[in-house]
């Protein structure tokens, strides 16, 4: 359950960049792997991508703690 007060906050690819540190073609390459979370269009048929934060925090939580993301093919 999430907590009283929190908000959701999306992340475009520049700030996913730093926060993972990683490059834009490792991560494409990872999302293709099946090893990265899928971004999602921001406006229905539009050309921007993002990331909810939460999703990506929860990818490095389970980079630190050794366990392997698998995309389990939801999107959004």
């Amino acid at each position: 359950m999430k907590e009283q007060g929190s908000s959701l906050r999306i992340i475009r690819m520049r700030e996913l960049v730093s926060k993972v540190g990683y490059a834009r073609s490792t991560i494409y390459a990872l999302i293709k792997e099946g090893r990265f979370p899928k971004p999602f269009k921001l406006v229905p048929n539009g050309r921007a991508n993002g990331w909810l934060e939460e999703t990506i925090n929860e990818w490095i939580d389970h980079r630190k703690s050794g366990l392997q993301y698998e995309d389990n093919g939801n999107e959004g």
